[in-house]
């Protein structure tokens, strides 16, 4: 489906695509209520069809709207447009991880323990919130201008249903960072996230994934299986420490991995501040355990002083058991709780062998993990794996979908008897009401309103009349849809009251450039100067403003001045135009939508300007128009909207050698450059 150029929600301007993955695309979009350019993640049709994974997905991801760190993109709105459904978050400008990790490498460790850290911190805040990501891989992870990561997705791995997720999907990528207990589709908690933070590590430190194969089931076995090779033996010069951290992260044991990702955070802090650390990322293993203690060496002197000790020891005991007999009923009595133990632990034995002799011994299997499933799904599980589900179901209020498990009796990796009865707790969906219409409450009234019915709350402020200061002039969710009580964040948009302050613009011709400046300044109004030549005025002069003079424009307004100064040959506001002297033959071109109106004729004089397309941004094509204002034969239109490529290097836009005013550029609607003329 085709969506630039069309208006999502009647408030979303859908501009360019950006980014396509394997459940959304992601275009750029202008936001029309806040003035602003916003990231609008629209799912694929495949998806969208899917009612009972789009209730999943609006409720993870309305979840993920709550966050709020520096280290996770920014959840703006969740919606959907007709059977367009989309997401609306912080645009950033960058590189995802993975586009950084292709250009360069590998990453110096310092580097890649910065952005782990980073990485780590807003997972922390996460996981307070009990939300898990569970697709934490590089190209989930942007990278700003400024080098500061930022999380995406968080909410939507986990409206993914286990069927969306398999060796014929797109999730080829995503494997490489599996965790185990996610690659053989058991339950995954923070801790799944962790191992895949420790992939993410391993590959930016060492430039390679610990585990690659051609399909995604081998690539998961080798998670189930094999241990990674150690990042110190592929890259020597990094901190045996950080080797430690990621080996600690990546164990296949949840158990043995860091309990939380501010643990992990913490140790990854100590190795930037001293490399040479290595009391980072210890495991308990049995082999440290039991390790052999070394013994301390024994001089002849202490020998003596421990001889002397203990014949002094064993000289006390003697004295104290003479004190201390034991009277005959007490010696009756020991005997007695002697024969008894002997004689229960004969009888067990006896009891285990004739189990074994007559074949009452139990087969023993590993319950396999069945929450976050649907009831059938977990129900074909255990069957498969050797026990019978309980027929008699709980069911409890959830934030999962109706039907599935959230709770089961006995617990995932637990060893039980063949045939054993496991009861399984399932959802009963989560409690739903109507939104209401909060629209000219009091912000105190509608906040005590949304707390009652159980709903979290977000105060925003909007410019508004001083009749509307302190009420709800809009909210989100709208009234009459559908929310869930402890689960939904509701956004009420408050008035602030007072109007922008308007001032009228000055006249600038009547200024010098300083004099110009000064009253600009005193007016609060910002400003932007230029030069250019006009022969027929004095130097200094100011030739053109915009706005013009006498204008009411809000406080902080830019005014753009241009000021006369000679022996100028080229003047551009953008670097995107630029005036040829005089007509040469061999350099015009001219087009057939080139439109001078009125006063043209065969013999008259013209002049080129040159559009350079190479410097109108990353696009392939564009609409051009190049627009005269102020001339004084009455010419507006030097070239209408038309479509152009960047294949064509330069555009020649031939205009009358006698025009005077402004020459102003337009790339897609937008002013790219303007140029006086004279």
């Amino acid at each position: 489906m085709e969506l630039v150029g069309k208006l999502l929600g009647n408030r979303y301007e859908i501009l360019e695509m950006i980014g396509k993955g394997g459940m959304a695309t992601v275009y750029k979009a202008k936001d029309k209520t806040l003035n602003r350019n916003v990231a609008v993640k629209v799912l694929k049709d495949e998806f969208a069809n899917d009612q009972e994974f789009i209730r999943r997905f609006q409720i993870e991801a309305q979840s993920a709207a709550a966050l709020s760190h520096p280290n996770i993109v920014s959840i703006y709105d969740v919606s959907n447009d007709g059977d367009i459904h989309y997401i609306v978050m912080e645009l950033i400008e960058g590189k995802t991880l993975k586009d950084v990790i292709n250009e360069k490498g590998k990453l110096p460790w310092q580097e890649a323990c910065k952005i782990a850290s980073q990485i780590a911190s807003g997972l922390s805040v996460a996981h307070k919130n009990h939300i898990i990501h569970r697709d934490i891989k590089p190209h989930n992870i942007v990278m700003t201008k400024d080098n500061l990561a930022k999380i995406t997705d968080f909410g939507i791995a986990k409206a993914a249903s286990s069927s969306t997720i398999n060796a014929n999907s797109n999730s080829l990528g995503s494997v490489h960072y599996f965790s185990p207990e996610h690659a053989r589709g058991g339950y995954t908690d923070e801790k799944s996230d962790i191992y895949s933070l420790g992939v993410v590590l391993y590959e930016m430190v060492t430039g390679k994934l610990p585990f690659d194969g051609d399909t995604a089931v081998s690539i998961a076995m080798k998670h189930l299986k094999d241990d990674p090779e150690e990042p110190i033996k592929i890259v020597p010069d990094i901190p045996r420490g950080l080797n430690y951290i990621i080996l600690k992260a990546m164990q296949r044991e949840v158990g043995s991995r860091y309990l939380t990702a501010s643990d992990m955070y913490k140790d990854i802090q100590k190795i930037l501040q001293s490399p040479e650390s290595t009391s980072v990322g210890h495991v308990n293993s049995k082999d440290e355990v039991f390790a052999t203690q070394k013994v301390p060496i024994v001089n002849k002197q202490m020998a003596s002083r421990t001889v002397n000790s203990t014949q002094k020891e064993d000289t006390n005991k003697k004295t104290i058991k003479k004190k201390k007999r034991k009277s005959p009923i007490q010696i009756i009595l020991t005997r007695l709780l002697i024969v008894i133990i002997l004689f229960a632990a004969v009888v067990g034995i006896t009891v285990l062998l004739m189990n074994n002799m007559f074949g009452n011994n139990k087969e023993m299997k590993v319950v396999p993990g069945v929450i976050g499933n649907s009831y059938e799904s977990a129900k074909q599980k255990l069957e498969a794996a050797g026990f019978q589900v309980d027929e008699n179901v709980r069911k409890e209020e959830s934030s999962l979908p109706k039907d599935y498990v959230i709770e089961q009796s006995v617990h995932s990796g637990d060893m039980a008897e063949v045939n054993k009865k496991i009861t399984l707790t399932v959802s009963s969906g989560m409690k739903t009401i109507e939104m209401v219409d909060l629209t000219g409450y009091s912000e105190t009234a509608a906040i005590s309103i949304l707390v009652e019915k159980g709903l979290r709350v977000d105060t925003k402020e909007e410019q508004s009349t001083e009749d509307n200061a302190g009420k709800v002039l809009r909210q989100s969710p709208k009234a009459g849809e559908v929310v869930y009580p402890g689960d939904t964040t509701v956004t009420i948009y408050v008035g602030a009251g007072g109007e922008t302050d308007k001032v009228k613009v000055p006249d600038l011709s009547r200024y010098s450039e300083e004099g110009a400046i000064e009253t600009l300044e005193a007016l609060e109004l910002g400003y932007e100067k230029f030069y250019a030549s006009n022969s027929g005025e004095t130097e200094g002069k100011i030739l053109w403003q915009s706005p013009e003079a006498d204008k009411e424009v809000d406080v902080g307004t830019i005014v753009k001045f241009y000021i006369n100064k000679f022996n100028i040959k080229n003047n551009t506001s953008g670097g995107v135009i630029e005036i040829a002297p005089e007509n040469k033959p061999d350099e015009t071109k001219p087009s057939t939508s080139t439109n001078t109106n009125t006063n043209t004729n065969d013999n008259e004089e013209y002049k080129v300007m040159s559009i350079i397309l190479s410097n109108l941004g990353k696009k392939e094509k564009f609409t051009i128009r190049v627009e005269l204002d102020g001339d004084i034969k009455g010419r507006s239109l030097i070239l209408p909207d038309e479509e152009h490529t960047r294949s064509e290097k330069i555009l020649n836009v031939r205009y009358p050698a006698d025009a005077t005013g402004m020459l102003r550029v337009y790339v897609d609607n937008e002013l790219s450059s303007e140029q006086v003329i004279d």
